[in-house]
């Protein structure tokens, strides 16, 4: 999303506290979730499993591809196929001329994204040329999802649009949805997405129609999230849903929406049998899948746009206090903290042991996963900084994309 929205959110919020705090809270239940179960530690030993629910995802996933945003259904932005580590150099560079807030999706060594003001691009993913573009009169904040022969996009013009990913023609589309800045995920045969009307949208793919809509008690931001039947989605009530397949209400965690002036923008991660998420109030939290009951809470000193990301027991996540952290994915204890030299906003990304992350400084690091310590920098970068093939890295700069390769020692 556009960030100068952000403080105009905020200061609405606490405006509008005493007219609206008492209707949120009772539309919502007050609702603070049971106690959490124990943390599954036997699965501590091992890295995030990727989400193999849909029909043929771990083939998928297996052969390198990164078809959708955050990787896997459960957004854990770790592909442990990928085994390249800095330092790099440019193979190639693709100049946007536009703003790139989301990274690109991988599908079949082609690269597909959207640019801030109304185009998306396939590329060829070796040579970096335009296979195809797509331009809407509309604006977009999200990344879209690869499956088949279609490439699944959602915009702020409030429309999915489904493009032939061979030659970006429009398949098929829904107008009317509200404005979209959630990425689509494709699960089962269908599309979820969530919606600033204060709505998550159930798409099918072979009829083109609506399956279902649940209503939120605010403006869906981020992206849904999907692990093991589970649908998880944030919500700008500052509450977290749980959602079924049918789109039945599982559980949900109101962590207090305008009261506390806590607000979800950034799409959950799913592991270990927890969802995590950072809120605009400035805490990272860890919630039990299985009922929505609180594990833990870790707080920083600015508000949390940024998506974690799951690796080896530990939960990366980004602040605008200007930090990086990189928690105890169990007790959410303090690893280890790295100072970015402004905000990070965007969600970082895991390959081989190196954690990716870019700030408002313009930069992006690649640190060691373990210790937090530099490995390598790159002077561009901004919101998500990384994605990548087996073969090569793709960098996200503020307005280029840059296709990085190992050097030769």
């Amino acid at each position: 999303m556009n960030r100068r929205f952000l403080v105009i959110d905020i200061i609405a919020a606490v405006i509008v506290i005493g007219g609206i705090a008492g209707v949120a809270f009772v539309a919502l239940g007050g609702s603070k979730g049971p106690a959490a179960t124990p943390f599954p530690t036997q699965e501590l030993s091992q890295s995030p499993t990727p989400s193999a629910s849909a029909s043929g995802a771990a083939a998928l996933l297996a052969l390198g591809n990164w078809p959708t945003y955050g990787y896997d259904l459960a957004r854990t932005r770790f592909n442990p196929s990928i085994h390249l580590r800095p330092p790099y150099r440019v193979r190639w560079e693709f100049h946007a001329h536009d703003l790139l807030e989301f990274p690109p999706s991988i599908y079949h060594n082609q690269l597909y994204f959207c640019t801030g003001h109304g185009k998306v691009f396939c590329l060829d993913a070796t040579s970096g040329k335009i296979l195809w573009r797509y331009r809407v009169r509309t604006k977009f904040a999200s990344t879209p999802t690869v499956d088949g022969q279609t490439a699944y996009i959602t915009s702020i013009g409030g429309r999915l649009v489904a493009l032939d990913r061979l030659t970006g023609r429009p398949r098929w589309q829904i107008a009317g949805l509200g404005d979209v800045e959630s990425s689509p995920l494709e699960w089962r045969g269908r599309v979820f997405f969530g919606s600033l009307n204060d709505s998550v949208y159930a798409v099918n793919i072979k009829t083109h129609k609506i399956v279902w809509r649940f209503a939120t008690g605010g403006p869906v931001k981020g992206s849904v999230s999907e692990l093991n039947g589970r649908m998880v989605v944030g919500s700008y009530d500052g509450t977290l849903y749980c959602l079924g397949y049918n789109g039945g209400l599982l559980w949900r965690h109101s962590t207090g929406g305008v009261v506390s002036s806590n607000q979800f923008y950034a799409t959950p991660t799913l592991a270990y049998n927890t969802a995590y998420i950072g809120g605009t109030g400035g805490s990272i939290y860890a919630f039990d899948l299985s009922n929505g009951g609180l594990r833990w809470s870790f707080g920083t000193s600015g508000y949390v746009y940024s998506s974690p990301a799951l690796w080896r027991n530990l939960v990366f996540e980004g602040s605008y206090d200007g930090s990086f952290y990189a928690l105890n994915a169990a007790s959410g204890k303090l690893v280890w903290r790295f100072s970015a030299g402004a905000a990070v906003s965007g969600a970082p990304t895991v390959l081989d042991g190196v954690v990716y992350l870019s700030s408002f400084a313009h930069h992006t690091w690649g640190l060691d996963a373990r210790t937090g310590h530099v490995l390598w920098r790159f002077n561009d970068g901004r919101y998500s900084p990384v994605t990548a093939d087996r073969h090569t890295v793709y960098l996200n700069g503020a307005h280029t994309l840059y296709a990085l390769v190992p050097k030769k020692k």
